[in-house]
């Protein structure tokens, strides 16, 4: 089917490296999709503009990318979800990205670069769970979290009920479920 990649973060993750790095990763997928003679479906809600590049901004365009701002987010969830219903028809799986720097400094301050605006944690939770009770969800992935900078654990309780949101919206879909094994022998 149709890969969609829906990555909820302030970067757009496209740089080119001799080496792979947390800014590399979605162009890595978009030169293997490229190779193979695919087309990426890659979407971005939270850019964080200050936070990249011109040259990463015409890499996005040059690539198809869909985006929402940072500021796009905040308070507007009828856009965000229409931007969401959009990525979602595009796709018949999805590899839902969460980077925790997409959220404010305030709730996320262990990550390596810490969000100056920020998408407010009900938008990201909303879209979390819109995007798992689509049934669509083939990949989750939270990343970028830094024990070392993560105030009285605050971004990993984050990303936890993240996680959770995400996989009892897709239970609820009837995927499988821990309950849902069949009994040994």
């Amino acid at each position: 089917g149709r890969l969609g990649i829906l990555n909820l973060d302030a970067h757009f993750d496209l740089r080119a490296a001799d080496r792979a790095t947390s800014g590399t990763p979605f162009r890595q997928i978009a030169e293997a999709e490229a190779a193979a003679g695919r087309p990426l479906d890659y979407a971005v809600l939270g850019i964080s503009p200050p936070n990249n590049t011109r040259v990463l901004f015409d890499t996005a365009e040059r690539l198809g990318v869909h985006y929402l701002t940072d500021e796009d987010c905040a308070d507007q969830p009828e856009r965000v979800a229409a931007f969401v219903e959009d990525a979602l028809g595009r796709a018949d799986v999805v590899h839902l990205s969460v980077d925790l720097d997409v959220l404010p400094a305030a709730v996320a301050p262990g990550v390596s670069a810490p969000a100056g605006f920020g998408v407010p944690v009900h938008v990201i939770h909303a879209v979390c769970r819109q995007v798992a009770a689509s049934g669509r969800t083939a990949v989750l992935d939270v990343v970028e979290l830094n024990p070392r900078y993560d105030v009285d654990g605050r971004t990993a309780r984050t990303a936890a009920r993240l996680i959770t949101t995400v996989v009892h919206a897709a239970a609820a879909q009837g995927a499988p479920g821990p309950g849902d094994q069949p009994e040994p022998g």
